[in-house]
């Protein structure tokens, strides 16, 4: 079966020249961990993962045919505004 997959951030960079986008073909018994596996991407790597648009929190949820698979890494941040006092 085939997917989209769209990679979002710092993730982008394990699809050079895709404008982190690109098309999986996978085995029809599929799952998001299965994707994960064959992008190369760890758990870690991976914060929030949307299939068609949907948060989805199980990574052993199957795929189907046409799926989109959106993927975030984790976001970290500080303190965007100091004030003077």
């Amino acid at each position: 079966m085939r997917i989209r997959v769209r990679l979002m951030g710092a993730l982008r960079s394990k699809l050079p020249d895709t404008h982190g986008s690109t098309q999986l073909e996978l085995e029809s018994e599929a799952t998001v961990n299965s994707a994960l596996e064959m992008l190369e991407l760890s758990a870690s790597r991976v914060h929030l993962v949307m299939v068609n648009g949907e948060m989805v929190q199980d990574r052993a949820r199957p795929l189907a045919e046409g799926d989109e698979l959106t993927l975030f890494p984790p976001v970290a941040g500080g303190s965007c505004c100091k004030r003077s006092v």
